[in-house]
This record gives C-alpha cells, structure tokens and sequence, in this order.
C-alpha cells in the first residue's frame, strides 16, 4: 500500500465528499476517485457506501483506525530517528482532558529536563485514541 493514497483516504474518510477532499489534496478529483478505488481494491473490500452521498462504511472505520494509528507510529519512528541524530534531545507529547492536575509534576519535569520539548495537547478523551 501506498503511503500516499492512505493519506489521501483518510482525508476523504474525514470528508465523506471526494471532489472536497481533492480540492483540500490538490489533486483532481477523478485521479483521487482511481487511488480509493485502488485502495479498495488491496483491502480487498469496499470502504465507502456510494447510494446517494459517499459515507464511510463499517469497513472503512475499521480500516481508518488502523491508517490512523500507522500513520501516528511511522510519524513517531521519524521524530525518533531525528531525535537520535540530535543525541538524544527529544520530546514529549502529552494529552490530557484538564492540566490541572499535573502542572506541578510537569513544571518540575521541565526545570529538570530544559532542552525537552514539551507538547501539550488539551481534547476530550473520545478524541485522543485517535491523536
């Protein structure tokens, strides 16, 4: 599979709209229409119900929850590397519905640990498997 066309699907699994999706992809629309049929195709299933508006079927959430969370570990493993040629200067990513409870441990954390970045990333627990 092709990294790119699983980034392009997940962008019209977010859309439901395939000439959407190529305007934000900047591709055209029939080109796009070909790499999610393509794609289909080497799932070996379909990922969208087509009657009347394009809607993510029962497969295709499945299959988005695993592009998404690929997709997370290959960004991962990049950053890694880039950190491990840096000598180890890395980051942490942290997300949490309220900080409130850790800004004492995580103020410490920082003053202990200066040169780590430190993302935080306020969401709703519904939304953080997918982040």
């Amino acid at each position: 599979m092709d990294l790119h066309a699983l980034e392009q699907f997940l962008v019209v699994a977010r859309l439901e709209h395939l000439s959407r999706a190529a305007g934000e992809l900047r591709v055209a629309q029939p080109s796009l229409s070909r790499t999610i049929a393509r794609l289909e195709s080497e799932v070996g299933a379909p990922l969208f119900d087509r009657a009347g508006r394009l809607r993510l079927n029962e497969s295709g959430r499945l299959f988005r929850d695993h592009v998404e969370r690929s997709l997370g570990e290959l960004a991962a493993g990049r950053r890694a590397a880039v950190e491990a040629a840096r000598e180890g200067v890395g980051g942490v990513r942290l997300a949490s519905e309220t900080f409130l409870t850790i800004t004492g441990p995580l103020a410490a954390y920082k003053d202990a640990h200066a040169d780590v970045d430190v993302e935080l990333h306020q969401m709703p627990a519904t939304d953080m498997h997918r982040a």
